[in-house]
């Protein structure tokens, strides 16, 4: 679209230039009207189509490379064919789509250029005869085109190459990445047939639960059995969810609002650690805003929440607070604590301080996710004793919520957990 402006530029001083050398205006109107058809074409594939959401495909671009190549074609035939000195610019729509679409849309591009130029050697509109100083600017016609076709072949080969380059790099990093993310790589290439082998000895847990149930009588035994059957039934959804990743799936990707979120990650995990006391806090009032979902996402806060429950099963805290355009979550334990120096490597590396009972992946896939969702997260040690995830995750709010928003919560995110705990409004631990 850009390079067609530079060609409408170029087009409509050169009809001036021949109309006023040739002296030919019966083919000025024809002139005028196909660049003015591409100056239409052009305003509606800035208007329309570069605002639709879906992604341009290569037909589309073939579609309007070929526009570019029938109306140039149509002008030569106006002004003098082949003859022409601008008939060069043939070279042009051909170095575009080699530079971005397959070899097969390209040979299209190819036979189309070499026909139209072979056929513009018979049928044309022949120009007068020139004089001497049409001579002169025909010469200098054929030096611009030279230059016009060199500078833009030049920035198309500069563009092309810088995106290689690129490209290399990006690869390069990824050849050298940590020991840790080709660990998770080899794992995913493994996830598929695990949950599909261990699914079948869920399913018959879950049958000689529920028959446990209906036959045992004693109310300690049957509470056992009931957590029992949510972790056998919270093991089989995050099977399921492991399975179906990579199919398309209602509400993957999709939006939903914060507070909703938030929700469904304290109630997932009061499911997995059904024994753990949890103090979950809202600051102020409770987020309008919508916040974009993956299943991975909400897993890797769970994992947060899992590892403050094993350093500290009798005291984990989880502070929420919202302003207009971010949702924070603090995740506090009373455990060992993580060493002042290591802050800034945990989540990089298998970090555990379990000992051998820990791997380190839980908050490494953690950081993975939060980075996915375009967030961060960071741990420090707590004030006392303990260890401290801040996560912060980027919302999707209107104008007028964010307005109403600014002046509120959004002081009190700044503040820290220290201002949220004396703000928020307290739901008392839950234990099972």
């Amino acid at each position: 679209m850009l390079l067609r402006n530079v060609a409408i530029v170029g087009q409509t001083f050169a009809i001036a230039l021949v109309h006023e050398f040739f002296a030919a205006p019966s083919p000025l109107a024809a002139l005028v009207f196909v660049a003015g058809f591409l100056v239409l074409f052009n305003l509606a594939t800035t208007s329309w189509r570069l605002r639709q959401p879906r992604p341009v495909t290569d037909v589309e671009v073939l579609a309007q490379v070929l526009v570019d190549v029938g109306a140039l074609t149509a002008l030569l035939y106006l002004s003098g064919g082949a003859a022409n000195p601008f008939a060069g610019m043939f070279l042009m729509p051909l170095v575009i789509a080699a530079a971005s679409l397959p070899w097969t849309h390209t040979l299209i591009v190819a036979l189309l250029t070499a026909v139209s130029y072979s056929l513009l050697i018979f049928f044309h509109v022949p120009l007068p005869v020139p004089s001497h100083s049409t001579q002169q600017f025909l010469v200098l016609a054929m030096w611009a085109n030279y230059l016009l076709c060199a500078g833009l072949i030049a920035y198309l080969v500069l563009t092309v190459a810088g995106r290689l380059r690129e490209q290399n790099r990006r690869l390069a990093e990824i050849e050298q990445s940590t020991p840790a993310h080709k660990y998770l790589v080899r794992v995913g290439s493994l996830a598929a047939g695990a949950a599909h082998e261990i699914r079948s000895p869920l399913c018959t847990m879950a049958v000689l639960v529920e028959e446990m149930l209906q036959n045992d009588d004693r109310p300690a035994t049957k509470q056992n059995l009931h957590i029992m059957s949510d972790q056998i039934e919270l093991c089989r959804r995050t099977l399921s969810d492991l399975v179906t990743e990579g199919q398309p799936a209602p509400g993957h990707g999709s939006k939903e609002p914060a507070e909703t979120f938030v929700q469904d990650i304290v109630d997932r995990f009061r499911t997995f650690k059904p024994g753990i006391k949890l103090s979950f806090r809202w600051s102020g009032t409770r987020p309008s805003a919508m916040i974009s979902t993956e299943r991975d996402f909400g897993r890797g806060i769970v994992n947060l929440l899992n590892n403050a429950a094993d350093a500290s099963p009798e005291a984990v805290e989880m502070i929420c607070s919202s302003s207009s355009r971010e949702l924070r979550i603090w995740i506090e334990d009373r455990g060992p604590g993580i060493p002042s120096e290591l802050e800034d490597i945990t989540g990089e590396t298998f970090f555990t301080t379990k000992g051998d009972k820990g791997t380190g992946i839980g908050l490494l896939l953690a950081r993975v996710a939060v980075a996915r969702a375009g967030g961060s997260l960071k741990l420090s040690r707590r004030p006392g004793g303990g260890t401290r995830a801040e996560v912060v995750l980027p919302l999707d709010q209107p104008a007028d919520a964010d307005r109403a928003a600014a002046s509120g919560p959004e002081k009190a995110a700044a503040a820290g957990p220290e201002l949220l705990a004396d703000a928020a409004v307290p739901v008392h631990g839950w234990k099972r």
